[in-house]
C-alpha cells in the first residue's frame, strides 16, 4: 500500500499539508479565544436527593436549585433582537444522567404549532427546541437532542460544524439540486435517552432524561462541555438562540455554542445487548419454482436470529458487534427519474451504518466517496440494490486525545439470482479505517478502505483498495478550506492503479454564500467500496448565493438570487463532457414561510456513445453521440410548510439534448390534527426527440399516523413508469428504547407494463422484533 500511495500522492503534497498543523492550530486558537459566549453551571444533585420525575411540567422543587438561563436572541426574522417569547434553560445531573428542563413561554398557548409526533420527525415545521451537547469541548462535533410541544424525541450526531466539501440538498425546507448547504449532520443515530413536554398555561414545557451512557466523553472533575439550544416558535418563523448564531449558519456551528460548567464526570460501565428474532413469508413470482419461503422458526439458523453488541471501551470509545445482520425494518428507498447516463445516487438508511458515519466520509459528497456502506450488504443489481446477506462485522469509533478514530470490518456471504442460480456477487470482506486529527476548528486526516473476495468463488486477485489524504482548513471565521489527494489500487485487469485530488473553498456570513473548487479523477481511479459515478476529468465548480432581508417589504423574510456552474472535462482532449450552469434570478421567501422563483438552466453534453435514455412499456429511446446544448426555464411556489395544508408546484420547459421539454410536478401535503400525515405527488415529464418521443411519471403517496411519539403507522406507495413498478410499503413501529421494538413490514412489487390486471412480482410480510438490554 504505502508504494502505490506514495506513487499517486506526492511526497510534496503530505508534506505541505503536515507542514500547515502548526500554522492553523495558531490561527485556530485566535478565532477560538476572540469569541466570548455565555457560562451555564450545571448544578449536582445530592446523593440523597431525589432527581425530577419527568412530567413535561419544570414544577419540582429541584428545578429551583438552578438559576435559569433566559437570554436568548433572533437569528431570524431580525438577527441580534431580543426573544419575543422568554425562554428558560436549567441544567441537573447525578451520578448516571444529565437533566435539562426548559420552559418556552408563550402569550398565546393556544396558537401553540404541533405538526408532528413521530420519533425524528422534523422539527423547522412545528414549535420545537434542539438542543447540541459539544461533550469534548471541540468546537466542531455535538449530540444532538431535540422535541417539540408533546414531547416527540429526536435525536442525532453533528460533525465538522456541520461542513462537509459538498453541496447538500438535504436541509429543512429545501428542494431540488440546486437549493442547500454543506452539511455533516447524522439525523438517523438513536440515543437512549427519555424527554416528557405538555402546553401549559404559561406556554409549553420539557424535561429530558439523558444516562452519560448514551454519550461519549472525557472523564474527569468540573469539566466544560459546548452547548446551545435553539427555539422554534412557529407561528411566529422565528428562530431564537441561547448563544448566539449568526445569520446563515444553525444550530449546529458548533463553535458558537455557550459553555456547559462544573460536571463531574465519572468513568462508567457500559454494555447494551441487542438482540432480534425475526419472521418472514416471502414470496417471488418471477422464480419458476414459485416456491414460498418461510423463516419462521427462531432455531433454523435461517437468518431469523441475530444480535448487536454495544460495548463502551471507554467514555470516549465504542465498539460495536452484529451477527447475523438484519435490516427488515429500515424504510424503503424513494423512486427517482433517471434521464442521464449515469447511476442514481441513493442515501443509505441502515442504522448500523449511520451511527458514527461521519467518521468516516472522505471525498466530495454524491462525486467522490471513497467509502459508501452501501456497496456493502447491497448489491449493483437494480436501480437501489437487492439485499445480500451480512454474517457479521464489527466497529470501533470514538475520539482518542484530539484524534477521531474509525475502524469497521464486515463480513457478506456469496449471492446468486433466484430464477438463473448465476453468481451475482461473491462473499467479501471489507474493512475501513480511518484517523482525524482535530486542531482548533480544523481537521487532517488519512484513510485506507479495502474489499477482499472470499470463500469458494473468489479468485487469487480480488480485491480492491483505497487510500488517501484529507485536510478541512478554518482559513477564517467564516471560510473553510477543504483538500484531499487519495489512489486506488486493483488488479491490473480492473485496471491497476490510479489517483483523485480535489480542493474545495466556501465561505458564508449572513449575506453571502460563496464556493468554488477543482477535482480530478483519472481515468483508472477505481474506488469499488466507494460512490464513483464517472471518472476520467477534471471539474471546476462555483456557487454564489446572496441572500439580504430586505426591511421595506416586511411580508418578505429573505430574497435569495444565485447562481453556480460545474462542468466535466475529459483528461484525454481537454474538451468539456457535460455542464450545468443555473441561474436563479429571483427567489423570495414569505415570511410565514415557504418560497417561490424562477430560474434557468443551460446544459450541455457530449456522449461519445449511444444510451438509452427510456426503455419501458416496449418503447425503447436511445441517443447518438454528438454535442448537445440546451436550456430550460422553471417556476416553482411551494407554500407555508406550517400550515394544515400545503402544496409544492412547479413548471419546467425548454429543450433537451436535440428536442423539447416539458414537466409538471405537484404535491399536496397535509395533516389532521397531530396524529395524522399525509402527501401525494405527480412529477410527469414529456419529452419530445428526433428519434422518439416519451413520457416519464412518478407518483409518490405518503401516509403517517402517530398513535403515540413511539407507535405509528406508515406507509409509501409508488408508481415509476420508467422502470414498470408500483411498489408498496407498510410499516408498523411499536418503539421502546432507542428505536427498538417490534416492527411489522409488508412489501408489494408490480409490473405495470401488462397495466390490466398488474403482474404481482412479489410480496413479503415480516415480523420483528428488538429489545435492549443494560448491562
Amino acid at each position: 500500500m504505502s508504494l502505490s500511495f506514495r506513487r499517486y500522492v506526492p511526497a510534496s503534497i503530505i508534506a505541505s499539508v503536515v507542514s500547515l498543523i502548526p500554522v492553523v492550530a495558531h490561527a485556530n486558537a485566535e478565532l477560538t479565544q476572540a469569541d466570548a459566549v455565555p457560562q451555564l453551571r450545571a448544578v449536582r444533585i445530592p446523593d440523597a436527593g431525589t432527581p425530577p420525575t419527568l412530567d413535561g411540567r419544570v414544577t419540582e422543587e429541584i428545578w429551583s436549585t438552578v438559576a435559569p438561563h433566559s437570554t436568548f436572541t433572533q437569528t431570524d426574522p431580525i438577527e441580534g433582537a431580543p426573544a419575543s417569547e422568554r425562554t428558560e434553560v436549567r441544567v441537573l445531573f447525578d451520578k448516571t444522567t444529565l437533566y435539562i428542563g426548559v420552559i418556552c413561554f408563550d402569550s398565546e398557548p393556544s396558537k401553540i404549532v404541533v405538526s408532528q409526533n413521530r420519533r425524528d420527525a422534523d422539527l423547522s415545521e412545528t414549535d420545537a427546541i434542539i438542543l447540541v451537547l459539544d461533550t469534548f469541548n471541540d468546537h466542531q462535533n455535538a449530540f444532538v437532542f431535540g422535541t417539540n410541544a408533546i414531547g416527540i424525541l429526536y435525536d442525532g450526531q453533528v460533525a465538522a460544524e456541520g461542513l462537509t466539501s459538498g453541496i447538500s440538498s438535504n436541509v429543512s425546507g429545501g428542494g431540488g439540486s440546486q437549493r442547500g448547504t454543506i452539511s455533516s449532520f447524522n439525523p438517523n443515530w438513536d440515543g437512549d435517552w427519555r424527554v416528557k413536554a405538555s402546553i401549559t398555561e404559561r406556554g409549553w414545557e420539557a424535561e429530558l432524561a439523558i444516562p452519560f451512557k448514551t454519550l461519549r466523553y472525557a472523564t474527569g472533575s468540573d469539566k466544560v462541555w459546548g452547548f446551545n439550544v435553539k427555539r422554534n416558535i412557529r407561528r411566529k418563523n422565528e428562530q431564537v438562540y441561547l448563544a448566539p448564531v449568526q445569520r446563515g449558519f444553525d444550530i449546529y456551528r458548533i463553535s458558537s455554542a455557550a459553555k456547559l460548567t462544573g460536571l463531574d464526570l465519572q468513568p462508567r460501565h457500559d454494555l447494551k445487548v441487542t438482540p432480534y428474532v425475526l419472521g418472514s413469508v416471502n414470496k417471488d413470482y418471477t422464480v419458476a419454482t414459485n416456491q414460498v419461503a418461510s423463516r419462521w422458526n427462531p432455531f433454523g439458523g435461517d437468518r431469523n436470529v441475530g444480535l448487536d453488541v454495544k460495548w463502551g471501551v471507554r467514555p470516549n470509545l465504542t465498539a460495536d458487534f452484529t451477527v447475523n445482520t438484519d435490516f427488515a425494518q429500515v424504510e424503503a428507498d424513494e423512486e427517482q427519474v433517471n434521464l442521464t447516463r449515469f447511476d442514481l445516487f441513493f442515501p443509505e438508511k441502515r442504522p448500523f451504518f449511520l451511527e458514527n458515519a461521519s467518521v468516516f466520509q472522505f471525498g466530495a459528497p454524491q462525486q467522490v466517496d471513497l467509502f459508501f456502506s452501501r456497496r456493502i450488504g447491497l448489491s449493483a443489481t437494480g436501480s437501489s440494490g437487492l439485499p445480500i446477506d451480512i454474517d457479521g462485522g464489527g466497529r470501533l469509533s470514538g475520539k482518542i486525545g484530539s484524534y477521531n478514530v474509525g475502524l469497521l470490518t464486515m463480513q457478506t456471504e456469496s449471492a446468486t439470482d433466484a430464477t438463473t442460480g448465476k453468481l451475482i456477487t461473491e462473499a467479501n470482506n471489507f474493512g475501513v479505517v480511518r484517523v482525524q486529527r482535530e486542531v482548533g476548528r480544523s481537521n487532517f486526516g488519512v484513510i485506507f478502505v479495502n474489499r477482499q473476495g472470499t470463500g469458494a468463488y473468489a479468485g487469487a486477485n480480488d480485491y480492491n483498495r483505497a487510500y488517501g489524504v484529507d485536510a478541512n482548513l478554518q482559513v477564517s471565521r467564516n471560510a473553510k478550506l477543504f483538500l484531499y489527494a487519495a489512489g486506488t489500487t486493483s488488479p491490473t485487469e480492473k485496471g491497476g492503479s490510479d489517483h483523485s485530488e480535489r480542493v474545495f473553498y466556501n465561505f458564508a456570513n449572513n449575506v453571502w454564500q460563496v464556493t468554488g473548487g477543482y477535482s480530478r479523477v483519472g481515468d483508472n481511479f477505481n474506488p469499488e467500496v466507494g460512490y464513483l459515478p464517472r471518472r476520467g476529468y477534471w471539474r471546476p465548480e462555483w456557487r454564489v448565493f446572496f441572500q439580504p432581508q430586505p426591511k421595506r417589504w416586511p411580508w418578505i423574510r429573505r430574497i435569495s438570487p444565485h447562481t453556480s456552474y460545474n462542468a466535466y472535462v475529459g483528461l484525454d482532449d481537454n474538451q468539456v463532457q457535460s455542464s450545468m450552469a443555473h441561474f436563479h434570478f429571483f427567489e423570495i421567501d414569505p415570511a410565514q414561510g415557504g418560497r417561490f422563483g424562477t430560474f434557468v438552466d443551460r446544459n450541455s453534453d457530449r456522449p461519445v456513445a449511444p444510451f438509452t435514455v427510456f426503455n419501458a412499456g416496449g418503447q425503447k429511446v436511445v441517443i447518438p453521440p454528438g454535442d448537445y446544448t440546451w436550456y430550460q426555464i422553471s417556476n416553482e411556489y411551494l407554500s407555508d410548510p406550517s400550515a394544515v395544508i400545503s402544496t409544492t408546484l412547479r413548471w419546467r420547459h425548454g429543450g433537451f439534448y436535440d428536442g423539447d421539454f416539458d414537466a409538471y410536478e405537484t404535491q399536496l401535503n397535509w395533516r389532521a390534527g397531530q396524529r395524522f400525515l399525509g402527501s401525494a405527488g405527480w412529477t410527469r415529464q414529456n419529452i419530445d426527440l428526433r428519434y422518439g418521443a416519451f413520457h416519464t411519471d412518478l407518483v409518490p403517496m405518503k401516509v403517517s399516523y402517530a398513535f403515540t411519539t413511539l407507535a405509528n403507522l406508515q406507509a409509501l406507495v409508488q408508481y415509476n413508469n420508467q422502470s414498470s413498478l408500483l411498489t408498496t410499503n407498510i410499516r408498523l413501529a411499536l418503539l421502546n428504547r432507542s428505536g427498538t421494538g417490534v416492527f411489522v413490514v409488508y412489501n408489494d412489487r408490480r409490473d405495470t407494463y401488462d397495466r390490466d390486471p398488474y403482474t404481482t412480482l412479489g410480496r413479503s410480510f415480516i415480523v420483528k422484533y428488538t429489545r435492549l438490554v443494560d448491562f
